[in-house]
């Protein structure tokens, strides 16, 4: 998507994947004592594997075949995995909300029409990004991250910037996820809480 200003062109991009992050990275958790609970490698084709897995003893919890883990982190949220041969086949918190246990998705596995549809619904969101008047001013780029969960009703919830880049492209990016709108997450036939992580990329092109 185009617009003018001032002799300017803009371009808004946004990109999407199954995991929503725009490049590979590791995920690392330690226990209380130092020693690694484990490190996961999130690929930039979307999957999620575990690298190492231990136990607060240092012995090594990974095995073959579909499996469960949980952990507790130190606000005592309850985060769970299951691992489908050292894969991430899905993840999830547990939260209390309005005073009972809630659960929210982080990864699932999904099928092409999930992706398709979540593909189609985010574009959405370039009909109502706005590029903030001080950023272009100050010729200011960037990747403004933002999170929001979507609810077994298919709205969108908890809205929060991930990044400080300041000049309003945090609060642009954020005022546009508020107007996107999905359909119900259905994950093993039931309708699921789905938290995502979602890059919006901000781009001065000068004509």
């Amino acid at each position: 998507m185009k617009k003018q200003f001032l002799g300017a062109a803009v371009v808004l991009l946004m990109a999407l994947g199954c995991s929503l992050q725009s490049k590979a990275s590791n995920d690392t958790v330690y226990y209380k004592n130092g020693a690694i609970r484990f490190i996961i490698n999130k690929g930039d084709n979307g999957t999620n594997t575990f690298v190492q897995l231990n136990g607060e003893g240092g012995e090594n919890l990974l095995k073959p075949g579909r499996w469960s883990y949980n952990y507790f982190d130190s606000r005592q949220i309850q985060h769970g995995y299951t691992i489908q041969d050292n894969t991430v086949a899905d993840a999830y918190w547990i939260r209390q909300r309005n005073g009972k246990p809630d659960t929210v998705f982080t990864t699932i596995t999904y099928t092409p029409e999930q992706r398709q549809l979540l593909a189609d619904a985010t574009a959405s969101l370039y009909a109502n990004l706005k590029y903030p008047f001080k950023a272009k001013e100050n010729g200011i780029n960037g990747t403004v991250y933002v999170s929001f969960v979507i609810d077994d009703k298919g709205h969108v919830s908890e809205v929060e910037p991930k990044t400080n880049l300041g000049y309003g492209l945090e609060e642009a990016a954020v005022e546009a996820a508020k107007s996107l709108q999905f359909k119900p997450v259905n994950y093993n036939g039931r309708v699921v809480n789905m938290y995502y992580e979602l890059p919006v990329k901000f781009l001065l092109q000068q004509q």
